[in-house]
């Protein structure tokens, strides 16, 4: 996956992005330093990372996924198209009651309960990414978090992670390169963060 337009895709970024000091949004900045730059070890890690294959071990942004599940208190999860294995542990590992729901077929949008967490790798689902970006907005609520996955991988996942960022009912977008965190959270004014990680 490296290559000098992606190394200078993310030069660029920490260059715009700022840290938690930067923040003018109470909401934004309690996620950054409660959440984000929560770096402490944490057990669920390595039970998590007994699952994995041999010598596997958790990256910086599994270990994000499972805070911010946890954060969001999480009882319905929606993973939406294609996913690695270890997504899915990360997730699983996340809360002691949740329901995890993976959403690959037209009956699949027939389920009425509202997701909590919505999870998409835009790198593994390039040309559905907007497809389900646009039936899973409307069932979005105010704390509901959709979690976009490989947002910088190619021209392609940063176009479709720039469409998701200007829809008019998302009201706050956080790209921490890797990855990018949507929220429709009415009453708050539309603004996107950048944010070293």
């Amino acid at each position: 996956m490296f290559s000098l337009k992606f190394a200078f895709s993310h030069f660029l970024h920490q260059h715009k992005a700022i840290n938690r000091h930067g923040l003018h949004s109470p909401f934004v900045y309690r996620l950054v330093d409660e959440v984000i730059y929560d770096f402490s070890e944490k057990k669920v890690y390595a039970d998590i990372e007994k699952k994995l294959s041999t010598g596997k071990k958790l990256d910086g942004t599994d270990k994000l996924l499972h805070r911010l599940i946890a954060d969001a208190k999480a009882q319905n999860v929606w993973v939406l198209g294609k996913y690695q294995a270890v997504k899915q542990l990360v997730i699983d590992g996340s809360a002691t009651a949740l329901s995890l729901k993976n959403i690959n077929k037209p009956e699949d949008w027939k389920d009425s309960t509202a997701p909590d967490v919505i999870y998409l790798d835009a790198k593994l689902n390039p040309q559905s990414a907007m497809d389900y970006f646009n039936k899973v907005i409307p069932r979005m609520q105010a704390d509901t978090l959709l979690v976009v996955d490989n947002i910088h991988h190619n021209p392609l996942t940063k176009t479709t992670w720039g469409i998701m960022t200007s829809h008019v009912k998302v009201t706050a977008s956080v790209n921490l390169f890797w990855l990018g965190l949507v929220y429709c959270r009415p009453g708050q004014v539309k603004e996107d963060f950048f944010i070293k990680f």
